[in-house]
């Protein structure tokens, strides 16, 4: 859910700005991770914890990025860089810190506590100022791109959701599904490897 929902948050990005939609997936994330520490189904909770924290955590990764284009000019590769460190840096500290609150507190209580991470996104978010002037694009394929789209008539979700007919977006894409399958797997591996 978290790739699946990108042409929503890019919408969304564009319409309302990064901060409101980063807002909005914290608050999201925190009201999905409180309704998954109160579920007694397993199905409920496919819908809760993975539909909720996944669209939640969508609009968060994918405005964080947008963002950047807006405030570097020069140095966009860099900070883009930076940015991907800070989520594989979350990644590596994640487990180690989620064990701990699961030895400790048990698994609905570690639930309400990762709550307060995303309600420090929800405070950080009110960083991105809204302000902040737009870098006009000399791509002149973008601009005949959005020209054509206007001509068309494409407006709101369906401009975005256009960037499907573009064949070399729509494979890169669907490799990333696929190869997003077998992503986690060392993970399961590495804990049943550890236990042994």
């Amino acid at each position: 859910m978290l790739w699946f929902a990108s042409p929503l948050a890019g919408y969304l990005c564009d319409r309302f700005g990064c901060r409101l939609t980063t807002l909005l997936g914290g608050l999201l994330c925190m009201v999905s991770l409180v309704a998954t520490s109160f579920v007694q189904s397993l199905n409920l909770m496919y819908v809760t914890h993975s539909l909720g924290l996944g669209l939640g955590a969508c609009f968060i990764y994918n405005s964080c990025y947008l963002v950047i284009g807006q405030y570097f000019h020069q140095r966009l590769s860099t900070a883009t860089g930076i940015v991907a460190l800070g989520a594989s840096l979350g990644v590596l500290y994640n487990g180690p810190l989620l064990q701990m609150l699961l030895d400790s507190l048990g698994w609905r209580a570690s639930l309400r506590s990762m709550t307060a991470a995303y309600g420090l996104i929800c405070i950080l978010s009110l960083a991105f100022n809204p302000n902040v002037e737009k870098k006009e694009t000399t791509d002149s394929n973008l601009q005949n791109a959005e020209k054509a789209d206007e001509e068309e008539g494409k407006k709101g979700i369906s401009l975005y959701c256009s960037v499907w007919t573009f064949p070399t977006f729509t494979t890169v894409v669907i490799s990333l599904v696929f190869g997003s399958f077998g992503m986690y797997i060392p993970y399961i591996i590495l804990v049943s490897l550890s236990l042994s």
